[in-house]
C-alpha cells in the first residue's frame, strides 16, 4: 500500500531536510522548476468571432441532436483536396427553423439538402447557419451537406491542427489528420463542440486503389476497382468529432491478441510495410499497457471498434480505435521520447486517453485537463506498476519542471479555449497530490475505475469529478480543486525553525483550503494540518526534519514565523 511505498521512498527524496541545535541549519535540495509562481497572471487569448461561434452553445446548435454521421468522401492526393458529402442523422430537441453546423469557411459548401430539396444557408467564420421549414421536437430529421475544398495543413502536428501530407522514405504518399484543438470542421461538417458526439457513426473513404485508407472502427467492405478503391469503416460508439480520422500509406496489417479483463481481444498495428518486423516486436509492449490500464481504469472501452495502432506522419494523437502512432518505434532517445529507454510514451499516453478523453470526454476545451493531467498521470502509474513506486517518483518529479502556474487550468468556457498548457504536468501532479491527502490506494483507485464505470461515454465537467470524489470519500473536495485547479496559485507552506520548534502556516490559499502535509522527525512520520494560523511542533535537538516531495506545493523559509499568532 502505498505508506509503505513512501517509507521506501523517503530514503531517496526528501523536499527539505533540516537540523534542530542551537544554531539551526537548513540543508535544501536546490532550486526547483515549476515551483515558482509569476507575479501576475498570463492574459487568456482574447474570443474572436471564431472561437465564440465554436465555443457557445446556442439554440441553432442546441435545438438539435446529431444521433448518426455517414461521411462519404473522395480524396484527392494529387490535389490535396476532399469532394463529398457528410449525412447528419438527427432528431430535434426543440422546434426550430434554423440550425447551425460548422465548416471551416475555406472550405466550400456545394448543398444542403432536406427531403430532396436545397436549403438557403448563410456563413459566418466557420458556422453555417441552415433554414429549415418548421421541424418540431422531438422529431426525427436527416439532410445532406455536400462539400469540398483544400483543407488546411497542419504546420506542426498534432499540436497544430490540420492534413499532414508527406511521404515515406521509398517516396510514396503517407497522409494523416489531426486536429484537437482546431476542430473536426476544418476537414468535414459536424457539429464542432466537444459536448456534441454521434452515437455512431460511418467513414466512407475513396483512395486511389495503390495505397490503404485506415479509419476508426471496423472494416466492413472494401469496392475497389482499377484506380479507386473505397474503404467502409464503421464505428460503433458515441465518438469525439475530432477523434474521427482518416490514415492513408502503403500499410502492412499486423494482427496480435490481448490478453484483456473481458477475455482474450484482437489488435492490428497499421505500419509502413518496410517497418513491419520491427514494429512487430515493438508493439508487444501494448500487451502490458493494456493489463496495467485495465487494471487502473476497468475494461477497455472500445472492443467493439477495436484496438488498432496505426503508423502516422505526426507524433501521434488519440483518435478512438484507431490510435495515430508516429515516434518511430523508439525505446531510447535521451528521456525525450521514451521513459527509461524502456517504455514508449505514445504509445502508452494515447492509449491512455482512450479512457480519459474518449470514454470520458471533457465538457469544454477549458476543461482539457481532464484528458491530459489524467493521461499524464496514467505514464506515472504505469512507470509504478511496471518499474516501481522510486522510479514513478523520479519521473513525476521531472514533470514538474515544465509547470508554469501562469494560468488557472481551468480557464474560460464556451470560447473555444484549449487550456494545455499546465493540464499535463500540474494536472497530473495535482491527482498525485489528491492520492497523498486520501492516503488510502484503495479509495483514490477506487475513484478512478468508479468514474470511469459510472460515467462511460458521457461528456463530463471539473464539477462532476469533484462530486464523484466528494460522494466517494465522503468529504467535501470543493477548496482542494479551487486551489488546484480554479487559481493559478498552488499553496504556500511557510515554515521556520527555532528553539526546538517547527514553525509552520499556509499563505496564499483560497477560503476553505486544508491539506495535511507528511514530515519526518528522524525518519518517524507526523501528518500535520497546516492552516493560515502559525502552528508549532516540538523537536528533539539535533533532529533531522523533512518535509516530504508528495504534495504540489510552495515551500518557503519565513524568518517572520517566530510565535503562535
Amino acid at each position: 500500500m502505498i505508506k509503505l511505498k513512501k517509507y521506501i521512498f523517503f530514503m531517496m527524496v526528501g523536499l527539505f531536510v533540516f537540523t534542530s541545535c542551537s544554531s539551526t541549519r537548513q540543508i535544501m535540495s536546490g532550486y526547483r522548476r515549476g515551483m515558482l509562481i509569476p507575479e501576475s497572471i498570463e492574459p487568456y487569448p482574447e474570443p474572436t468571432a471564431r472561437s465564440l461561434l465554436l465555443g457557445k452553445l446556442t439554440p441553432p446548435r442546441t435545438c438539435y441532436d446529431v444521433t448518426f454521421y455517414d461521411m462519404n468522401i473522395d480524396i484527392d492526393i494529387d490535389r490535396r483536396t476532399i469532394a463529398g458529402y457528410v449525412d447528419f442523422h438527427s432528431v430535434a430537441k426543440d422546434n426550430f427553423v434554423k440550425l447551425q453546423f460548422d465548416l471551416a469557411k475555406n472550405m466550400v459548401v456545394d448543398e444542403v439538402n432536406f427531403g430532396g430539396k436545397s436549403l438557403p444557408y448563410t456563413r459566418e467564420e466557420d458556422a453555417v447557419f441552415v433554414t429549415f421549414p418548421q421541424v418540431n421536437k422531438d422529431d426525427s430529421f436527416q439532410f445532406r451537406v455536400t462539400y469540398h475544398g483544400q483543407p488546411i495543413e497542419a504546420k506542426q502536428p498534432p499540436w497544430d491542427g490540420g492534413f499532414v501530407w508527406k511521404t515515406d522514405k521509398a517516396g510514396r504518399d503517407f497522409i494523416g489528420v489531426a486536429c484537437e484543438g482546431d476542430g473536426a470542421s476544418l476537414w468535414w461538417p459536424n457539429k464542432d463542440h466537444p459536448t456534441e458526439e454521434p452515437d455512431s457513426m460511418a467513414i466512407n473513404v475513396t483512395v486511389p486503389s495503390d495505397i490503404m485508407c485506415v479509419a476508426n472502427g471496423q472494416l466492413r467492405e472494401t469496392i475497389q476497382t482499377d484506380v479507386k478503391t473505397t474503404y467502409k469503416w464503421f464505428v460503433s460508439n458515441p465518438i469525439n468529432n475530432y477523434n474521427v480520422s482518416v490514415n492513408i500509406a502503403n500499410y502492412a496489417v499486423i494482427n496480435d491478441t490481448i490478453h484483456s479483463i473481458t477475455g482474450i481481444q484482437p489488435a492490428q498495428y497499421y505500419v509502413l510495410d518496410y517497418n513491419e518486423d520491427v514494429a512487430r516486436e515493438h508493439f508487444k509492449e501494448a500487451r502490458d499497457m493494456m493489463r496495467s490500464l485495465e487494471k487502473f481504469f476497468g475494461p477497455f472501452p472500445w472492443w467493439e471498434d477495436g484496438y488498432k495502432l496505426v503508423e502516422t506522419p505526426y507524433l501521434g494523437m488519440e483518435h478512438q480505435s484507431a490510435i495515430a502512432y508516429g515516434n518511430d518505434f523508439k525505446t531510447y532517445d535521451s528521456g525525450v521520447r521514451t521513459i527509461y529507454g524502456y517504455i514508449d510514451y505514445i504509445t502508452l499516453h494515447e492509449t491512455a486517453h482512450e479512457w480519459w478523453g474518449n470514454n470520458i470526454t471533457a465538457c469544454d476545451g477549458a476543461d482539457v485537463w481532464l484528458h491530459e493531467g489524467f493521461g499524464m498521470y496514467t505514464e506515472v502509474l504505469y512507470v509504478e506498476d511496471r518499474l516501481g513506486y522510486p522510479m514513478s517518483i523520479h519521473y513525476l518529479l521531472e514533470r514538474r519542471k515544465g509547470i508554469r502556474n501562469r494560468r488557472a487550468i481551468v480557464g474560460p468556457r464556451d470560447e473555444y479555449y484549449w487550456g494545455f498548457e499546465d493540464a499535463y504536468n500540474k494536472g497530473a501532479w495535482i491527482l498525485h497530490t489528491l492520492r497523498n491527502v486520501l492516503d488510502d490506494d484503495t479509495m483514490f483507485f477506487g475513484i478512478l475505475s468508479g468514474f470511469q464505470k459510472d460515467f462511460a461515454k458521457q461528456i463530463v465537467c471539473t464539477e462532476d469529478l469533484v462530486e464523484y470524489i466528494n460522494e466517494v470519500t465522503g468529504k467535501d473536495f470543493h477548496a482542494f480543486f479551487n486551489q488546484y485547479i480554479f487559481d493559478r496559485r498552488p499553496p504556500v507552506l511557510e515554515y521556520n525553525i527555532t528553539d526546538n520548534k517547527l514553525f509552520y502556516r499556509y499563505n496564499g490559499i483560497v477560503d476553505g483550503f486544508t491539506m495535511p502535509i507528511n514530515v519526518l522527525v528522524n525518519k518517524e512520520e507526523i501528518r500535520l494540518q497546516p492552516s493560515t494560523t502559525t502552528q508549532e511542533l516540538d523537536i528533539p535537538d539535533y533532529a533531522t526534519v523533512q518535509i516530504m516531495d508528495w504534495e504540489y506545493l510552495i515551500v518557503k523559509k519565513e524568518n517572520s514565523i517566530l510565535k503562535i499568532n
